[in-house]
């Protein structure tokens, strides 16, 4: 084979390569990005729950108004550290 085959098979190998990789590499960012936000809906769920806990509790015992506040934190949406484009 001449070199000039041979460099045009090493690159063609290369290219395809590199968009095996990028397509690995987005795909574990994609399933990062979701276990993030469903620890962030877990963690909102135990706060409106305890919320919720605490709202019972004061009607339960006619504790007059204000009711308590909300926990700190309730209902923030989820905003990833890292951006990136795919």
């Amino acid at each position: 084979m001449s070199e000039t085959v041979i460099i045009a098979l090493v690159g063609a190998g290369s290219a395809i390569a590199g968009a095996l990789i990028q397509a690995v590499v987005s795909h574990h960012r994609n399933r990062f990005d979701e276990a993030l936000m469903i620890q962030a809906a877990i963690a909102d769920n135990q706060r409106l729950w305890l919320w919720n806990r605490t709202l019972v509790d004061h009607i339960w015992r006619g504790a007059k108004p204000p009711p308590p506040p909300p926990p700190e934190g309730l209902f923030e949406a989820f905003q990833p550290d890292h951006k990136h484009d795919n």
